[in-house]
């Protein structure tokens, strides 16, 4: 069989790289739409479902003054009981907000957004959790940013979800050319490789002009390492 010559390998080059580029088109175009959607979702559950907690707590209010002295001790507790699980539902609609549309990403920052959110996820899950975070503004576009709250959330949910896990460590650190964040813990090996763990993670990171890799070892639990370089324009 006669070997492919330099003209023919540039002839398929061609039709390798449009197929490339519009594969990763499509991953961006797919992000983008996610996030959109995330936007939305969390606008109605914040507006929706937020209003409507906020009346029946209202209504609740009012229907303790009226009839909460003439309650008997069964009836009392029942009434108080559903109290309880108003404000269990207003907790719950804020965290699912939080998680679909960081508000505190979008006010505060990168920092107090991941910190916020490692906190109390692994308080949730019975983790311990140590975060190094800088305080100082992030040199990073806001798309950026972004990118690496999500990223953050992936490994955190991947970490809870394969168990064995006692302790998480994240670490935010800067140098001149960039930021490296890391994401280190001691439970259950990743039993797949990072692309399929982390989905998204390699396409918003090349985005970001960035590199990510992720190490696991049998008892030692596993690390993420994500590299950014600083922005050249950063967004208000």
């Amino acid at each position: 069989m006669r070997e492919p010559d330099e003209k023919t390998g540039r002839e398929l080059e061609v039709p390798l790289n449009a197929s490339c580029e519009e594969l990763s088109a499509l991953a961006t175009h797919l992000l983008k739409t996610m996030e959109t959607e995330r936007y939305e979702l969390a606008k109605r559950l914040h507006d929706e479902l937020g209003g409507m907690i906020t009346a029946a707590k209202m209504d609740m209010a009012f229907l303790s003054g009226r009839i909460g002295p003439t309650l008997d001790a069964q009836s009392s507790e029942k009434f108080n009981s559903v109290v309880q699980m108003l404000n269990q539902a207003m907790m719950l609609k804020r965290r699912v907000v939080e998680d679909l549309r960081p508000s505190l990403l979008e006010h505060f920052g990168l920092s107090v957004a991941m910190r916020s959110h490692f906190d109390e996820t692994c308080k949730g899950a019975g983790i311990e959790c140590m975060a190094t975070l800088p305080e100082e503004a992030l040199e990073l576009d806001s798309s950026v940013q972004l990118s690496l709250f999500r990223i953050a959330q992936e490994v955190l949910n991947g970490i809870i979800s394969r168990g064995g896990a006692q302790h998480v460590e994240l670490v935010f650190e800067s140098d001149e050319g960039g930021y490296r964040m890391t994401i280190g813990d001691d439970g259950n090996a990743m039993d797949t490789d990072l692309a399929v763990a982390i989905p998204s993670a390699r396409h918003r990171i090349a985005l970001a002009r960035g590199r990510i890799e992720a190490e696991s070892r049998a008892g030692a639990g596993n690390q993420v390492r994500v590299y950014v370089p600083r922005s050249t324009a950063v967004s208000a």
